[in-house]
C-alpha cells in the first residue's frame, strides 16, 4: 500500500482502533485544556483555535499543510469508519451503529485502497435521499443568511463551479454526509485550496450564531462543498456505507436493506412530485 494516512478525529478521550494507516488526532488542541497522547492539531500552520466553528477541518488543514510524502489521504471521526465490509452496500442503509466495546475488540482492517483509487478517484460515505432538495435542507436545519453568503462567495470567487453548485444543492435531493473522504493527494490538496478559500471569505463576511450547534458552521457547509467540488471535477466516487459506534446499541437502531431502499425510493418519489 502506498504511503497512507487516515486521520481519526476526537475531542475527547476514545476507544480507538489501532491501525498503522490510521492517524489518531486530537482536533482544537489549542482551546483544550486537556492534551491527548496523540497527534495535535496545533503544531506547525494550523488552525486549531476555531475548531468550535471549522470542527474536523481543523484536522483536515492541519494535514494539508504539515503532512509530507503523502499519497493517499483520508478522515474519519472516532465513531465514525467507512464500513468496507458492509455486503451489498448499493442497498444497504448509509449508516448502520454498532456497539464501541465491540467495534474496538475486532482488529480494524482496511481493504487495497491504492487498488480501490485506481478505478475511482475519492471515496466518499454513501449519500442519503432526501424529500425535497439539499439546499431545502439546509434552510430548514440551519441559517438562511449564511446559506446566501455561501451562494454570493461562490459566484464572486469561484464562478466556476457554479454550475456543480446548482446542480448538487439546489437541483439534487441527495448528498454524502460527514466530512469523511479518502483520496489521492492530489485531489486532496485541489479541494483544499478551493475549500478554505471559500470558508475563509464566508468568515469575513457572516455573524457566527451564538449558539452551540449553529457555530459549526464551516463543518456543515464543507460538508455540502465536497459534493459540489466531485461534481465540478467529475470525479469517479466510490459510494462505502459508515457504520457508527454508540454506547448504547439497541438492535432497532439498524434498518434493512429492504426498509432503508423502500425509505430511499419513497423520498425520491416525493422529491420529483413536489418539483
Amino acid at each position: 500500500m502506498k504511503n497512507t494516512k487516515i486521520l481519526v478525529c476526537t475531542h475527547k478521550e476514545s476507544l480507538l482502533p489501532q491501525h498503522p494507516n490510521l492517524l489518531p488526532i486530537q482536533v482544537g488542541s489549542a482551546i483544550s485544556n486537556k492534551k491527548l497522547l496523540i497527534e495535535q492539531d496545533n503544531t506547525g500552520e494550523n488552525i486549531s483555535n476555531k475548531n468550535p466553528n471549522y470542527c474536523e477541518l481543523t484536522a483536515h488543514y492541519w494535514a494539508w499543510k504539515n503532512l509530507k510524502n503523502v499519497d493517499i489521504i483520508g478522515l474519519n471521526h472516532y465513531r465514525r469508519y467507512f464500513d468496507f465490509d458492509k455486503k451489498y452496500k448499493f442497498f444497504a442503509p448509509d449508516r448502520s451503529f454498532i456497539a464501541t466495546e465491540e467495534f474496538i475488540a475486532k482488529p480494524f482492517l482496511l481493504p487495497d485502497l491504492n487498488t480501490y483509487l485506481q478505478s475511482y478517484d475519492i471515496i466518499l460515505p454513501k449519500k442519503r435521499h432526501h424529500p425535497y432538495t439539499i439546499e431545502t435542507m439546509y434552510l430548514i436545519e440551519h441559517i438562511k443568511e449564511d446559506w446566501e453568503i455561501l451562494k454570493n462567495v461562490i459566484i464572486e470567487k469561484s464562478p466556476d463551479y457554479r454550475d456543480a453548485f446548482n446542480q448538487t444543492m439546489i437541483e439534487s435531493n441527495n448528498m454524502a454526509n460527514y466530512n469523511m473522504f479518502i483520496t489521492s493527494w492530489k485531489y486532496f490538496d485541489l479541494y483544499s485550496n478551493w475549500l478554505f478559500m471559500i470558508l475563509e471569505e464566508m468568515e469575513k463576511r457572516i455573524l457566527i450564531s451564538l449558539y452551540p450547534a449553529q457555530s459549526r458552521i464551516f463543518g456543515y457547509i464543507s460538508e455540502r462543498l465536497i459534493n459540489v467540488f466531485c461534481k465540478r471535477h467529475n470525479l469517479k466516487i466510490m459510494y462505502v456505507p459508515v457504520i457508527m459506534l454508540l454506547d448504547e446499541m439497541k438492535p432497532h437502531y439498524n434498518p434493512s436493506n429492504l426498509r432503508y431502499t423502500l425509505r430511499s425510493v419513497k423520498n425520491d418519489l416525493k422529491f420529483i412530485i413536489n418539483r
